[in-house]
């Protein structure tokens, strides 16, 4: 009888610690974090999607990324059309210099804005986010925070830019979860789908 009750205590202390412990824990990948649940405006939005960016055949770990929503979501047309915030984290594994950060940038333009896929009227905004995002070193972040009027960018959780622009806002997140993403692993990582 005595053994039960004990038995019951221990599970009742295990179960108190683990419940009290499950808001402390965070997404983990190539030895980074992110928090599990990102706040815009009082919102609390969810992990949606984690992965890893790698550069070259030579698969050389670059950064990872998380997708935040208000809901979790497998589908890029509804998490682009929606008037909803959405947060993507980009945690940075190495350094690198504004000019690898800028030809970054511009190599998503050429995919995602090639052959006039993008308005002329976004040229002058991008160019502005080009001229503040700042060279980045391990544990680095870029926070972009994408609202109905635009998107708000943050370097290590200073703000850098704050751009009335939604097309410009669409293109950015679009250059992740669109079809022209820097890979269709981190693509499908961030919508939460299995990898390939």
């Amino acid at each position: 009888m005595a053994t039960r009750f004990y038995i019951r205590q221990i599970l009742a202390v295990a179960l108190i610690i683990c419940w009290l412990s499950h808001g402390a824990h965070a997404a983990n990948l190539a030895g980074m974090s992110l928090p599990d649940t990102y706040s815009v405006n009082g919102q609390s939005l969810v992990l949606n999607g984690l992965g890893l960016r790698t550069l070259t055949i030579l698969s050389i770990r670059a950064y990872i990324a998380g997708l935040y929503l208000p809901q979790p979501s497998h589908d890029a047309t509804q998490i682009l059309a929606s008037g909803e915030p959405r947060v993507l984290i980009l945690r940075f594994l190495r350094s690198a210099s504004k000019a690898r950060i800028e030809a970054e940038y511009r190599a998503g333009e050429r995919e995602n804005c090639g052959q006039g896929g993008c308005a002329a009227s976004d040229k002058a905004d991008f160019e502005r986010l080009i001229a503040v995002a700042p060279a980045v070193e391990r544990g680095d972040t870029s926070t972009y925070v994408f609202t109905t009027s635009g998107v708000r960018v943050f370097a290590n959780q200073r703000l850098i830019g704050d751009f009335a622009n939604k097309d410009l806002a669409y293109h950015l997140l679009a250059g992740f979860i669109g079809p022209h993403p820097p890979s269709q692993q981190l693509r499908r990582r961030l919508l939460g789908l299995p990898g390939n």
